[in-house]
């Protein structure tokens, strides 16, 4: 008993410093963009010069965006940094863009529009070869006849 009580600790230690290292990670990379763009003054070479710095282009992405910069903008200069198209295409979709928006903005930075196709019909796919269940068909309406009982016989226009 002991010992489950303390793998169940342990385990929730680790989730713990997981999450809080992933919000570090976050927050620094918020906190460098911020920092270059003051040396810079300008988004763009900010966004560049930290993915020339081996930044992950989809987190950078991501950032850019979440710091509430133009998504053609932050897609067009990662693209221009010699980023993975790919990566900048689900950073943008990771960070709320619409596939609207993240098509427009990535074909006039120079992807071609297969790729950027092909990223996001798998992007918005939830597996391979999964397919999700359908939902639910329309509901059932039970319908009795008028007057409560079965009954026969011939309608009359003279009844009525």
């Amino acid at each position: 008993m002991w010992l489950k009580i303390q793998q169940i600790a342990l385990l929730g230690l680790i989730i713990v410093i997981s999450v809080s290292s992933l919000a570090v990670a976050d927050e620094n990379l918020f906190q460098l963009l911020q920092k270059k763009n003051k040396q810079f003054g300008d988004i763009c070479v900010s966004v560049k010069e930290v993915i020339k710095e081996g930044l992950n282009p989809k987190e950078v992405t991501v950032a850019a965006i979440k710091m509430n910069y133009s998504v053609c903008l932050v897609v067009k200069c990662a693209i221009d940094a010699g980023a993975s198209p790919e990566q900048v295409i689900i950073g943008a979709l990771e960070a709320g863009a619409t596939t609207e928006v993240v098509t427009r903005c990535a074909v006039e930075a120079g992807v071609e529009p297969e790729t950027v196709a092909q990223v996001i019909e798998r992007e918005k796919l939830p597996g391979l070869g999964y397919t999700p269940p359908a939902g639910p068909g329309p509901a059932t309406i039970m319908v009795g006849i008028p007057g409560g009982g079965s009954g026969g016989g011939s309608i009359s226009p003279s009844g009525f």
